[in-house]
């Protein structure tokens, strides 16, 4: 690889180099086929596929009816834009969004590390799974299986050869089960009466948020339709690891007991800047905004609309119900009763895995982080502590972390789902900024758009005002 540094030349251009090394120079390689690009909009969308698909969404519709499905469009667009802005600078560069802030300032790691851990260490996905698998069995240690699961979690991502090629198969399999049902749903289950309501009460309710359902449920439903939050962030780890643009030049994580660790560092390596490299980049671009609008955006809005509609066909908009799975619980049975029994298993089944899954991502991208945010910055010239070790521990600090969480007896899923929803808005609201800044700096060629700086401002905007809405929210109730 080559060290010559071409500063006004290089697609690094003017980002900031004064807390970490220059980046050298190399090859962009040239973009494969989209089939061989999927996958990292995939494991981001499984995120929402557990939390905003399954439980959110089908809950305020049970409450309120279809008028909040605005949110879903509304929350998966803006994410679309998030994510595609952190995609550029990582195929720019080959590092991740995180190394490319500690760039201008070393004290943006420590705050991303607070920012992911304290959201994310609430086991919300995990105890949703395991009150579903209490469901079908008719009883059971909701915090025993909550525990089990975590501990199988740890075991998977820490004992996976290439961790990330195990997270994309076990996510695509999620997606293909959730999408089977969802399929078998518009077939058989949901008719055309809740079709047929869809368009006049989504223009209804455009813009307003219900009154008849928490504040905190309607943010979380918007924070997490999709991801949210530092989930957001980990597409920049997974890309890299995907090997998408730059990335190729960049080490995957592996598991320290059972892979072989690949030479190289955190720290990015840039193109030059020339007609043919232009050319490349710009398919590179097309490319990954693909992926992401078909993988992420319409995956994720058929899942919601899709289960929202099944909720409104079981339950109607006057459940009332409690603010916990009770919803799912009824909406099963009486799956059961108009279809029978396998209907009814088949239902809480695919949640519980869904669910599974989407607590896998979280403790993953909570090691990825964390272990590449600590490499880059105070363990950068450690020989002990690599990034795969680094992870590895990382990820069973998480597990034991939700463990104590769920013993010290917090295994609400939806209280616990509501506190991650707020305090990863809290996040989005400073790296919507900071995304503009750093991407400005790219070479003018391949740098963000003014019409791409506008939105991000919009989403900063949104996330600011949903958030200090609940907060407000919160402190007049008390």
């Amino acid at each position: 690889m080559a060290t010559q540094q071409l500063e006004p030349m290089g697609s690094a251009h003017a980002v900031p180099s004064s807390s970490l090394p220059p980046m050298p120079t190399a090859e962009l390689p040239s973009a494969p086929p989209l089939r061989k690009l999927i996958g990292p909009g995939i494991i981001i969308a499984a995120v929402g596929l557990g939390s905003g698909e399954y439980i959110l969404h089908p809950y305020i519709t049970s409450q309120v009816g279809l008028t909040f499905l605005w949110a879903a469009v509304v929350g998966l667009g803006l994410q679309f834009f998030l994510n595609t802005e952190i995609i550029r600078y990582t195929i720019s560069t080959g590092e991740t969004i995180l190394t490319g802030f500690m760039r201008s300032w070393r004290g943006w790691g420590p705050l991303f590390i607070a920012m992911t851990v304290i959201p994310f260490a609430w086991p919300a996905w995990m105890t949703s799974a395991a009150e579903m698998i209490t469901f079908p069995l008719g009883g059971g240690n909701v915090t025993a299986i909550s525990i089990g699961g975590l501990i199988l979690i740890g075991l998977v991502l820490t004992l996976s050869p290439i961790v990330y090629k195990t997270l994309e198969r076990l996510e695509f399999l999620k997606i293909a089960l959730v999408l089977f049902f969802a399929a078998f749903a518009v077939v058989a289950l949901i008719g055309w009466e809740p079709w047929a309501a869809l368009p006049s009460a989504t223009i209804q309710g455009f813009g307003r948020m219900p009154q008849d359902v928490p504040t905190e449920v309607l943010v979380s439903a918007m924070v997490f339709a999709g991801g949210g939050g530092a989930v957001n962030l980990a597409i920049s780890n997974w890309a890299r690891d995907k090997g998408w643009g730059m990335g190729a030049h960049a080490p995957r994580i592996v598991s320290p007991i059972t892979g072989q660790e690949e030479a190289g560092n955190t720290t990015g390596v840039q193109f030059e800047i020339t007609e043919a490299s232009i050319g490349t980049w710009k398919r590179w671009w097309k490319a990954v905004r693909l992926e992401q609008f078909v993988t992420f955006f319409l995956v994720t809005l058929v899942a919601v609309v899709v289960f929202s509609l099944l909720a409104y066909r079981t339950l109607g908009d006057g459940y009332g119900g409690s603010e916990d799975l009770a919803f799912i619980e009824r909406e099963g049975i009486i799956l059961g009763q108009a279809y029978g029994y396998w209907v009814k298993v088949l239902f809480w089944v695919i949640g519980a895995v869904s669910l599974t899954f989407a607590n896998l991502v979280v403790v993953d991208l909570v090691g990825r982080i964390t272990s590449n945010i600590l490499c880059t910055s105070v363990l950068r010239d450690s020989r002990t502590w690599t990034e795969a070790k680094l992870y590895s521990t990382v990820v069973w600090a998480v597990i034991a972390l939700g463990i104590a969480i769920l013993a010290a007896g917090l295994d609400q899923p939806l209280v616990l789902l509501a506190i991650a929803a707020v305090l990863n808005g809290m996040v989005m609201v400073v790296y919507s900024a900071l995304l503009v800044r750093l991407n400005r700096s790219l070479h003018p060629r391949i740098a963000i758009s003014s019409g791409r700086q506008a939105i991000m401002l919009l989403a900063c905007l949104a996330y600011a005002a949903f958030t200090v809405y609940t907060l407000a929210m919160w402190v007049r109730a008390w």
